[in-house]
Order: structure tokens, then sequence, then C-alpha cells
């Protein structure tokens, strides 16, 4: 099964049986070392787990031999993984392995979530109905503060503002360093930090570093409320340990304390996230932290051949920060690793996209094979390739389905339905449909609403603000508060009814046809989408257990729907259909962890892409470490066959640079197999130089918009292959390709 977050062990190993009955063993079909972790009842432990190993299988199991075995009643489990869609797996599994509900089975931030809609109003600054702020939301909120502040949005990007204050709130004040090139801008930095964090309790906000810090300050401040969590919850499960950050190691500590049943999974060797705030000391130093731990290593591997192992242990065992373990798997030698030496990016997307057909041809189905790579821009020239080719693919971490307008203008007016407050949810949707409110309207009741330090949504009620407000802009501000007062009610609703209602309110064909584009069927079909996925939701909410410890339901409505929806990772957009097969997947090194495929490619195995030189230059020896972590997290995906791609040359931008082998392919023992080794001089594979395309010439002198004045050196290359090195006075000699680089022939 292609793109799977579970282990293939199950069906290898007779799982269907034991479902079937409550009478046979969780222990069946499990190997030794599985058996042992799943048998731990009480204390510390740590399961160290390598790639394709059933540790979802081990966790799932032992989560039901607490309840079955040992009489532990669901409640008082929580268990915690990284992604909403390895949450309902895992809940799923273990339904099927004990027909019992009420276990926490969630994402740290959706489990802080459902603790601050219960208890968030203890600290008096938000309301249960707080409002979760994604990436795009607090970048408009910070686009905004920094024009406010009358700062540049160009030399303060709010990405790189939120970035930066992101890393405040994880890593402590004293360990962010400040953006290259902003050293100076540090008070700039914390004036729009300080903004950002009053107008996010103004407008009873959290983004997700909240949800962690918040549930944190709540223990901290409420001793009493902490302790109660931690009696409530007997045993406390952590998958992907070494992906936790500060305040996730933090928040299980605290639920723990009060009898050190903590179970933490994972694998040093897979932690890839510390540039957002993950701190792989949390599993390296569990045995310190917990010096009464249990250690179990499941070192056989039920995904991948031993080539592909054996190459994956040979590249991370060059790693100091690690626990040693020893990867083996029954499934045999398999295919030899290959190794595609390519031209340039365009020759490698073609090489990639050649094997990929002949794999279809042979009966390979689409959904079988994915191509990964270290940075997004490597991703144009795949798909270029993919489409001449008539293979059908799909990119990871493109727009996702929350990320598309009309559906984000929905989500803004549910927002604004169940938070009044949330002023970035008002500005998307003020004027949506067109209400003839303009800019200048729109500035006048901000700046009314900022000096009251009050919601745009109770300005705009007020007769003193309308009244500053001049034209067709004071009767569009009227009808949209008119507007929001009819919305409030709908805050109690089920989430379809909601929407619906909503849909009704805005006039769903005004609102769609100002649109008016060529997706606008797309945009049709996204609505019906949006209302199936809440009409859904509502049904599984009204079947949901009451929770035993507060006898309260979970939440549900509009407001758990947008709980839910607010926490959705990329990969759980990933289309799984198998119609015709499927498609192939692209994505990137980092969306590829859990996931496996019979078929892997990695392109751009080369210096300065893998590893990235950005993380050789910035972050040193434990940088270079992680980039040898990815490059052996996309090894490991592999099952059945593994390619490694690399260019001789490669253009970025419009230069053309010459490209050197990755380090890592020299680290595979015995080398990767060439596949058709090319021994072509650069000319024949670039083709000859054609001066009838250009009147260039070896000599001549010539102006670019950003080098300056410059002589060629070498011309090289045919029509869109085309490019020239050249001498740059003040930057050397730069190599560019032709069609991007615009050179201007000088007299």
């Amino acid at each position: 099964m292609a793109a799977s977050t579970n282990d293939e062990q199950g069906s290898k190993h007779g799982q269907g049986t034991l479902w079937g009955g409550a009478s046979a063993s969780l222990v069946d079909g499990l190997n030794d070392a599985q058996r042992e972790a799943v048998q731990v009842e009480q204390g510390p432990l740590l399961i160290l787990a390598g790639p394709g190993s059933g540790k979802t299988r081990v966790v799932t199991r032992r989560i039901a031999h607490l309840v079955r075995e040992c009489g532990v009643d669901p409640w008082r489990i929580v268990a915690i993984t990284f992604t909403n869609k390895a949450a309902r797996e895992m809940k799923e599994r273990v339904e099927q392995l004990v027909p019992v509900q009420g276990m926490w089975i969630s994402t740290f931030h959706a489990m802080c979530a459902r603790i601050l809609r219960r208890d968030i109003e203890m600290l008096g600054v938000w309301t249960r109905d707080f409002t979760i702020y994604d990436t795009g939301d607090k970048n408009q909120l910070l686009k905004r503060l920094i024009k406010e502040a009358d700062y540049d949005v160009t030399r303060f990007r709010p990405s790189m503002v939120g970035g930066w204050i992101s890393d405040r709130k994880n890593r402590g004040v004293e360990r962010v360093e400040v953006p290259e090139g902003m050293e100076i801008e540090l008070e700039v930095l914390e004036k729009v930090a300080r903004l950002y964090e009053e107008a996010m309790q103004r407008q009873n906000a959290l983004d997700f570093d909240d949800l962690l810090l918040v549930t944190l300050r709540l223990f901290d401040e409420h001793p009493g409320l902490r302790d109660a969590y931690a009696h409530r919850f007997l045993h406390v499960m952590v998958d992907e340990y070494q992906d936790t950050n500060h305040a996730q190691y933090l928040l299980a500590k605290h639920l723990a304390s009060a009898h050190g049943n903590l179970a933490v999974c994972g694998d040093p060797d897979q932690s890839i996230y510390a540039w957002r705030g993950a701190d792989i000391r949390n599993i390296l130093d569990f045995e310190r932290d917990w010096p009464q731990a249990r250690t179990v290593r499941l070192e056989q591997n039920y995904r991948s051949t031993m080539t592909i192992l054996r190459a994956a242990q040979a590249l991370i065992e060059r790693n100091s920060s690690r626990k040693p373990k020893d990867l083996w798997s029954e499934r045999g030698e398999g295919e030899p690793i290959g190794l595609l030496t390519c031209a340039d990016e365009n020759d490698e997307a073609d090489a990639i996209a050649e094997r990929i057909r002949a794999q279809l041809r042979s009966g390979v189905q689409a959904k079988d094979v994915a191509v990964f790579y270290r940075v997004n821009f490597m991703q144009r020239a795949l798909e270029s390739a993919l489409r001449m080719a008539r293979v059908p693919y799909q990119v990871v971490g493109g727009l996702e389905f929350y990320e598309r307008r009309e559906i984000k203008d929905l989500i803004a007016y549910a927002k604004l339905v169940v938070n009044p407050a949330d002023d970035v949810a008002f500005l998307r949707v003020v004027n949506v449909p067109q209400r003839g409110i303009g800019d200048k309207s729109v500035e006048t009741l901000a700046k009314f609403a900022k000096d009251r330090r009050i919601p745009l949504s109770r300005a705009i009620r007020s007769s003193e603000a309308l009244s500053l407000v001049r034209g067709r802009g004071r009767g569009g501000l009227e009808g949209f508060a008119a507007l929001l007062d009819q919305l409030a009610w709908l805050k109690d609703l089920d989430a379809g009814v909601a929407f619906t209602q909503i849909l009704e309110l805005i006039n769903r064909e005004v609102w769609l046809a100002e649109m008016e584009d060529d997706q606008q069927v797309d945009r049709e079909a996204n609505v019906e989408e949006l209302l199936t996925h809440a009409e859904q939701y509502d049904l599984a909410a009204s079947q949901a257990p009451v929770d035993p410890a507060s006898q309260e339901e979970r939440s549900r409505g509009l407001r758990g729907f947008l709980q839910e929806i607010a926490l959705v990772a990329d990969v759980d957009q990933m289309d799984t259909s198998v119609e015709q097969g499927g498609k192939v997947t692209l994505m990137t090194l980092h969306s590829a962890k859990g996931l496996e495929f019979p078929l892997v490619f990695i392109a751009g195995c080369e210096e300065e892409l893998l590893p990235h030189v950005r993380a050789l230059l910035d972050g040193g020896e434990e940088a270079g470490e992680e980039e040898r972590r990815l490059f052996d997290v996309g090894v490991t995906r592999a099952q059945d066959k593994l390619w490694l791609t690399h260019a001789q040359t490669r253009n970025h931008f419009g230069q053309f640079t010459y490209r050197e082998a990755s380090r890592f392919l020299a680290e595979i023992p015995g080398g990767a197999e060439e596949e058709e080794e090319d021994t072509r001089s650069s000319e024949e594979m670039l083709g000859r130089f054609e001066p009838a395309v250009t009147s260039l010439k070896v000599g001549d002198r010539v102006q670019h918009d950003h080098f300056g004045k410059g002589t060629i050196e070498a011309l090289q290359g045919a029509g869109v292959n085309a490019r020239a090195s050249v001498r740059f006075p003040a930057h050397g000699v730069k190599h560019l390709l032709l069609q991007y680089a615009k050179l201007t022939k000088l007299g």
C-alpha cells in the first residue's frame, strides 16, 4: 500500500484474525521486542523504533493491552501523535482491538485545544470561544500591525517576523537568534511581537504555539488543575517523540508527574524538524530524565529490502547524536539502488519521468511511486516533465483545500459567528460579497477600533464610528453590521446547518459569481465538499461518548468543526484515490516523513542542495547531521526500489551553476549503481552553442541587471539550454542561462 502511515506488518501476520475475536491474544504475530514493549505495564518506557519496524502496531496494541489485560479505564489513557491523520488511524485501530471509546488519542495541539476549551477562562484573558489562527491568519494580522506601526513590510516580511516570534515563544528569549541582516532591528521585532500578543488577546485568538504555551501557563498558574489532569491520565504515550519541542516535552512531563507512566516511541535518526523547534535531546536524554526507564529497540524492518536498509544504516552511523540500533529485514537483498547522473535539472526530470513511464507500462500503479526533493523550486522541472510524459501526479504541500479562496471566505464567516472579536476574519469578509466598502472606509473603522482597543465587530455597531465614514462605505458597513446580527444566532447550531444558513444569508450565487474565473465549477464543488465534511463531522460528534471525568461532551457544532480543521496538516490532504492507479506523488523530503512507497526517487542529490548550503553555513555540525537524517528519511521510505539522481549543472533564478554530487552518495556502501552512465561531454549533453540564436560571442562586453558589466568567457548549449559564462569584476564568474539572464551587448 503506497503512502501509508501504517506499517504493513499486520497484513503479513494474520492481524485480521486477531481483530475478529476478543479472546485472541494481543501479542499474536509480534516479534520478541514488540511483545516486550506491549506488555510493559508500569513506569517510564522508551521504545526506539526504526523505520518500518511496526511501531504503530506496538503502540495501538499496548493501549489495547492496558484496557483489556490491565483493566485501565479508556478515559484514563492519553496517546499523542503528530498529525490528525495519524491520530485518527491510531484511534480506529485501537477501537478494532478493544471496542471501547473515551481515550484521548490526538495531536499535542488538539489535546491542548480540548483542555483550553474547558479551562482557559481560569486565566481571565480569553474565553472558551477563542479562534485558532493558522499561519495565513497570523501573517495577515502581522502585515496589518507592521503597516500600522509605519514599518516597511518588504523589509519586515510578516512570514519572517512571524517565524522569529514563533522561535522566541518556543525556545525562550535568550535562545533565539535575530534573522540574518536584521541584527540592528531587534527593537522593531520586539515591538511588533508585543503588538501581536496584545492584538491576539484583544481578538480572543490563539496561534499554534499559543495552544501549547497557554496550556503550560494554565498548569503553572493553577497547579491544582495540572495535578487533576496528571491524576486523571494514568498512562501517557507520545509517538514521534524525537519531534517534540520544549513545550511538548514539558506537557508530557506534567501529565506523567503523578505516576511516571510515560511511554515514548521514536527514533533519533528520524529527527528532522529542528528548524521549527524540535529538540533531539528530548529523546536522547530520556533515560537521564527518567532513570527507571526501560528501553526496547524495534530493529526488525517490515518495509524495505536489505539493500536499502544497509545503505540507510551506513549513512546514519556517521552521525554522533543518536542511539545505536541494527536494522534488518527478512525481505531479502532486493534490487540495487539506482543512480542517475544528468546534464541539468530538465534532463534529470526527463530521466525520472521516463523511468516512471516504463514502470507504469510494466504494471506498476502510479500511486506506488514518489519523487522527493529538498527544496520547492525543484518542483517546476519535475512537474513539467511528468506533464509532457502524461504521467498523473499530485503535489503534496501545494494549495490545500482549506487555503482556497471560497473556503477561506466561508471559514472566516464561521469564525465571526463563534468569535466576533476575530478582526482577521472580519477584514477578510467585510466586503465579501461586495458592499461598496472601500479601503478608506475600512481604515477609518480600524483606526476608531484601535484607538478604543475594541474589536472591529463592536466598532461597526457604533454610530460615532459610522459617522466618520462617507459615501457608499457607510451604508455597506451598516449592512454588514446587520448581517453579523443575523449570523450571531448560528453559534450553537450544528456545523452543516450553520454553513447552509451562512450561504443563504450572504447570497451564495452572487458571492460565487463575483469571483468570475475559470475555477467556477471547482469553486461550486469545493463549497459542496465543505458542506459534506461539516455534515459528516456533525454525525460523528453526535455519536461521541460523554467524557466520564467531567460529564461534558467534547466540543461539537460549529466551534468544534473550526477547531478540527484548524489543525489539518499537509499530508492529511494527500489524494489516496486508487482510481486508474492513482497518481505519482511529488513532495519535499520533510513532507515524506511517516509515508512509504514501493518505488522512490530522491532528486537533487547534490552539494548545497542535499545537504543544503544554508544548513551547513548556519548550523555547523549539528545541522549537517540533521541533513543526513533527512536523507536517511527519504531512503527509508522506499520499499522495493530506490533511485538517487543528481545534475551536473543546474539553473536557479537564471544563474547557471556546476554541481557536485552529494557527499551522501559516497557514504552508501558499495555505491549506488549508475544506470546508463552518461559519458558524453558537456557540449554533447547540452548541445553545441548555436550563434544563430544570438549575436553574442566570446569576448563580448555585456550588461546584466544585477551583476553589472562583464565579459563573456564561454558560450555553450542550444535553444533553451543556451548559456554563457560571464566574468563580472565585482562578482566573479557567473554561469547564466541566456533565456533568463537578458544580457545586453555593449558596443
